[in-house]
């Protein structure tokens, strides 16, 4: 009797990637405690702090990315965000003076982008919108604590937060009375 094999042959997977995932994850790791043992030996300022958030970036984005939010405007979001964090660190850790100014340039590019992002495809990202709300609301806290002192108040900020009531204005115009409903999904409200 001859059997004749209907089924494809179960072909062998590659494990290349888990392998090299292993291998950069202790490499990073090596990399992190490496750096924070000189820093700590030599002393001076903690440029391992600097270190670790940008290998932590860079994990995130290339060796871990999101799971479940993982869309454009979530991505721009989280990037837009640990890029300022990673100023913010290089400025009070190493080089004082200049994020004041630099961070809501950025902070402005960034939301013009996700707002860019948001209202070409609205139908589509209206579903993604946490993100954008979230970075909007931070944007306007710093000018409410920029008016208030802290940081100090300068064009930059101003257009930042210029920038951001405007989206968050944009938004309210567009969704109208959507805009609610889309928060009670996001937060179960009733």
């Amino acid at each position: 009797m001859d059997i004749k094999i209907v089924y494809p042959l179960v072909s062998k997977k590659k494990r290349t990637a888990p392998a090299l995932k292993a291998v950069t994850k202790w490499t990073f790791l090596i990399t992190a405690y490496t750096c924070l043992i000189c820093n700590l030996y030599s002393g001076g300022k903690a440029w391992s702090i600097v270190v670790l958030w940008s290998l932590w970036f860079l994990w995130s984005f290339l060796f871990a990315p999101d799971m479940v939010e993982y869309n454009r405007i979530s991505q721009a979001s989280k990037l837009l965000a640990y890029a300022c964090i990673l100023l913010i660190l290089i400025n009070v850790l190493l080089a004082p003076g200049w994020a004041s100014f630099v961070v809501p340039v950025i902070c402005f590019g960034g939301l013009l982008f996700i707002a860019l992002l948001f209202f070409t495809d609205f139908e589509k990202q209206r579903q993604n919108m946490m993100p954008m709300i979230w970075l909007l609301t931070g944007s306007i806290l710093m000018i409410v604590l920029s008016l208030a002192g802290w940081p100090e108040m300068s064009w930059p900020m101003i257009a930042m937060g210029a920038t951001a009531f405007g989206i968050l204005v944009l938004c309210f115009a567009v969704m109208g009375r959507n805009l609610p409903l889309e928060f009670r999904k996001r937060f179960h409200i009733k």
